[in-house]
């Protein structure tokens, strides 16, 4: 890796944590930088296992992975989320409105469960 390529990398990351630490300040306040920066890379790798590779996708699959419970992969009710990103059949742009629509909506379900006691689990 040049220099250059180095510094802009290292720009990333900064921008990176910066961003996690104002989105997710609950999840980040215990974290020390470098427990931080190890999680960030830990998403970006992620992200470039399932060919994002830009900067702007690869936040936007930290910030959905960070969103998700970090056991996400072993859990069924997330099953969609490796689905969406291992998908032959979209391109990144679609994968990420895919995913992000899936957790929105997951998120709702989730949230009209907590809100209505008197519903039963199935």
């Amino acid at each position: 890796m040049s220099t250059q390529e180095e510094l802009e990398a290292g720009r990333f990351v900064h921008r990176a944590m910066q961003y996690l630490k104002s989105a997710f300040p609950q999840e980040t306040k215990e974290m020390d930088d470098e427990t931080l920066k190890n999680k960030l890379i830990d998403s970006c790798q992620v992200a470039l296992e399932y060919g994002f590779d830009t900067e702007a996708d690869m936040m936007l699959i930290v910030d959905l992975l960070w969103r998700l419970p970090e056991d996400y992969r072993n859990r069924p009710e997330y099953e969609w989320a490796t689905e969406i990103m291992a998908s032959e059949d979209m391109d990144n742009e679609t994968k990420i409105d895919s995913l992000h629509n899936a957790l929105a909506l997951l998120t709702a379900l989730q949230e009209e469960d907590a809100a209505d006691p008197n519903k039963t689990e199935k």
